[in-house]
Order: C-alpha cells, then sequence, then structure tokens
C-alpha cells in the first residue's frame, strides 16, 4: 500500500492542489537541500544529497510522491511512495 492510498480525503486534496502548482522550470531551477512551499500543508523538497525530489505533507513530513522530469519531452511523472 502506499502513502497515497492512506490520506484523507483533506490531504489529498491539498496533495492535489499541490501538485498541479508544479511547473518544469520549477523543478530545473530547484537546488539540492531546497523547499518550495505548495500550499499551506504541503512542500516540495529536493534531497540534499541525491538527485531525489518529492512532495511532502508539512505536518508530519510524510512523503508522498516523488517528481520525475524530463524538460526535453516536457514531461512531469509523479510516483506514489
Amino acid at each position: 500500500m502506499t502513502v497515497l492510498e492512506t490520506l484523507t480525503k483533506e490531504q489529498d486534496k491539498q496533495i492535489t492542489d499541490a501538485v498541479d502548482k508544479i511547473t518544469l522550470e520549477m523543478l530545473d531551477k530547484l537546488d539540492y537541500g531546497e523547499e518550495i512551499e505548495l500550499t499551506e500543508k504541503v512542500t516540495l523538497s529536493h534531497y540534499c544529497e541525491d538527485d531525489i525530489v518529492v512532495v511532502n505533507l508539512i505536518e508530519d513530513w510524510t512523503e508522498v510522491l516523488q517528481v520525475l522530469w524530463n524538460t526535453e519531452k516536457d514531461e512531469i511523472v509523479f510516483e506514489a511512495l
């Protein structure tokens, strides 16, 4: 079971609203260790030393989605964790 499947309706809505705000430009500019608050309860976070970007619930820092992207193909993919 993924974390995404265990979310409340409110948390699911927060994640959906946050994901809608993510752009290729935002991802390309995100530095190691940087975080961007997407909504009041959700942040986009780039690991400090790895090429891993995740969408987190701020309240308990639960990683919900990993974000993968390809600028050349104009593509963003979200993988449930």
